[in-house]
């Protein structure tokens, strides 16, 4: 795996945007404060239970690979790295990495930031299994039109570019690091046919129905309060072309409080996966319906699962 000297900002980010940054990251935890204490004083308003009937979990020891499935969890992440059609689109967005560094140009770590030491071995090995399992199996191909969701200056939507498809990309740059600016630049100098929209997803999708062909959105919907993703999801069904396929990555940390309301997805609480992601879409799975989680409820979970229009 490449590890790039990366700062808080790319060095060639223009001081007044740098300063636009700081500015912003100041307001936003100064709000994401007042709603904590706000929180644990009332409680969480906007969230659906993880599951009226508890996780579910095969009995028994993890399962062999079940190498058919394509919506699957990535407990078996060094196999499927080793799978020929996979291997080949990990090794390629590699490269694509490899290009961006060798010429100076960013992109973000697994944590979405520019400093060094997010970019640790584990977390860019969980990234790249997202990345190139869902690329691989999303049938993709030059000149497609592919919308992605939170993943600006990601080493995917690079990736998407390099291939030839057109890419939009929406996302606010939660961490204030210069994630739109970066993507900008870096299109412009790779020539890459990508516009970056700095934009909240609260907002409706500014585009028309049935513009893209693809809709990914890479580990972004379980950070969402339960309504957002909702009218997500409802938003990404209206843009999406019929015949259009949808690729999403999720997970999961018992542990983690996001924005107080939820702790996240996983495929082991399947009511709450239907109801704030699949049924708000009216989109159907895409491949296996099993969507067999076999971590446990003390540890860790990353799925990766497609939709189809």
């Amino acid at each position: 795996m490449i590890k790039p000297k990366h700062q808080q900002f790319p060095s060639y980010l223009p001081l007044y945007y740098k300063l636009f940054c700081i500015i912003r990251k100041f307001k936003r935890q100064t709000f994401v404060r007042l709603n904590e204490q706000k929180a644990r004083k009332t409680g969480p308003k906007d969230f659906i239970a993880d599951g009226d009937s508890g996780l579910i979990i095969p009995a028994g020891s993890v399962r062999s690979n079940p190498k058919e499935a394509i919506n699957k969890c990535a407990v078996w992440m060094d196999e499927d790295l080793s799978v020929p059609e996979v291997k080949k689109v990990a090794d390629k967005i590699e490269s694509v990495k490899g290009q961006l560094s060798s010429r100076g140009l960013r992109y973000t770590s697994s944590a979405g930031m520019f400093i060094d030491g997010t970019y640790t071995f584990d977390s860019e090995k969980r990234k790249l299994w997202e990345n190139s399992w869902i690329a691989s199996h999303a049938h993709l191909l030059p000149g497609l039109k592919v919308l992605d969701i939170g993943g600006a200056s990601t080493a995917f939507v690079f990736y998407l570019a390099s291939l030839g498809c057109s890419v939009k990309v929406i996302d606010n740059d939660w961490s204030c690091c210069g994630m739109i600016y970066n993507t900008r630049y870096v299109a412009k100098k790779m020539g890459w046919d990508i516009e970056a929209l700095d934009r909240d997803i609260t907002k409706p999708v500014p585009f028309a129905d049935n513009s893209f062909d693809r809709v990914f959105s890479i580990c972004t919907v379980e950070h969402l309060t339960s309504s957002v993703r909702r009218r997500m999801m409802q938003e990404i069904a209206r843009v999406l072309k019929p015949g259009g396929i949808a690729g999403f990555t999720i997970d999961y940390s018992p542990d983690r409080e996001v924005l107080i309301a939820d702790k996240g997805l996983r495929f082991g609480y399947r009511d709450k996966l239907f109801k704030e992601i699949i049924d708000p879409s009216g989109l159907t799975l895409y491949g296996n319906s099993d969507l067999v989680d076999v971590s446990n409820d003390e540890g860790g979970f990353l799925g990766a699962f497609f939709l189809k229009k």
